[in-house]
């Protein structure tokens, strides 16, 4: 940094003059490791519509909590004592155990929650969801698609503030230090823009969607178990490979990804998974549903919990179900877990097993929509 213009433009992008910024900053006090923690919590209870103003009526009341797996049709079916289980990676667990996952209790009252519809939105969107049986009906998939995609888009609106709020997390590095960490940041910040502005483009689609009642712009595949699962899941994601790692999107600078959404649903004695994608020619979504189509039915939850868990945070466990697996198959759980944690996005690689034994009920059939 010798020689450097004191009054020039920092080079590492703040926008403020060289002395301000990053002069002497290996001479200065380490932050507080937990700054960025706190105001990333604070960021995802920040309340917002993702419905208001897009064409879906006008907001009523205030903004609540919104559960992306409904909690009394399923989180409840899964609860003791009012808890389920879920793989942790906060940043004080991670610490406190290692670098390691940590499975920790969570009340269903707070399991799966964001800020993200006013209680009108959330009450009229969801109704076919939240107070009927899911049958694999075309509005009831476009629903909960439209949930899981607007509690990603919410979630990537809500890390936009990383990169400002640890531009100063190198202080008490050496130079070459610095640059390798604002170089990182510089990337992450670059991967989270494309992600949202995918996620966003989707999310506007389903909710032409919704507005205009046109069900055909998302397929679905919908797989039936004749018995509970004793799992929960509802997330999206953009998938780089499927089932057998092979590659579906490379994520190149001139391709736009597309999204794969999945749900499970509690019914009387039995459970529902519905895999949607939006209807476009060789969508990745089309491709892995037509892969678990192709699984034997006794390994198909087996398999889709595996792809489930390897991408997505949003998944919830069923305590006795977790606890009594053999030890291969936590194990493989942890990895699959911990896979997807990665602040650079690279792509996940531990492999899905086929022939895992998760005590999971046989699928009994399965339909498109």
């Amino acid at each position: 940094m010798k020689g450097r213009d004191r009054n020039a433009p920092c080079w590492c992008g703040s926008g403020k003059k060289y002395k301000k910024c990053h002069l002497g900053r290996e001479d200065q006090e380490k932050g507080n490791p937990w700054q960025a923690v706190e105001v990333n919590r604070k960021a995802f209870t920040k309340k917002k519509c993702c419905a208001r103003d897009v064409g879906l009526g006008a907001c009523e009341g205030g903004v609540i909590k919104a559960h992306t797996v409904s909690r009394g049709p399923n989180l409840s079916k899964i609860a003791k004592n009012g808890h389920v289980l879920q793989y942790s990676a906060s940043i004080p667990d991670l610490n406190k155990n290692g670098g390691k996952l940590s499975i920790k209790k969570i009340g269903v009252k707070e399991a799966s929650v964001f800020y993200g519809f006013c209680s009108k939105h959330d009450r009229d969107l969801f109704s076919c969801i939240e107070n009927e049986p899911f049958s694999g009906r075309a509005d009831q998939c476009l629903a909960v698609a439209y949930r899981s995609m607007s509690r990603e888009l919410y979630g990537k609106d809500a890390g936009a503030h990383l990169r400002e709020t640890l531009r100063e997390a190198d202080k008490g590095l050496g130079p070459l230090e610095q640059v390798f960490l604002q170089q990182m940041l510089d990337d992450i910040e670059t991967g989270n823009e494309a992600a949202r502005r995918e996620l966003k483009a989707t999310h506007d689609r389903l909710t032409e969607a919704l507005a205009k009642q046109q069900t055909g712009a998302l397929k679905s595949m919908i797989f039936e178990f004749d018995a509970p699962l004793p799992f929960m899941v509802a997330g999206a994601w953009s998938p780089f490979t499927d089932l057998g790692g092979r590659d579906l999107q490379n994520g190149f600078a001139d391709e736009f990804l597309e999204q794969v959404m999945v749900s499970s649903f509690a019914l009387d004695g039995g459970a529902m998974i519905c895999v949607s994608w939006l209807n476009s020619d060789n969508a990745p979504g089309l491709r892995i549903a037509e892969q678990l189509l192709a699984q034997s039915n006794d390994q198909l939850a087996s398999v889709f919990l595996q792809f489930a868990v390897k991408h997505e945070e949003n998944v919830f466990f069923e305590q006795d179900w977790f606890y009594g697996l053999d030890a291969e198959a936590r194990v493989r759980l942890d990895q699959l877990a911990a896979d997807g944690i990665d602040p650079m996005d690279s792509v996940p690689s531990v492999p899905i097993e086929s022939g895992l034994d998760l005590q999971l009920p046989r699928c009994s059939g399965a339909f498109g929509t």
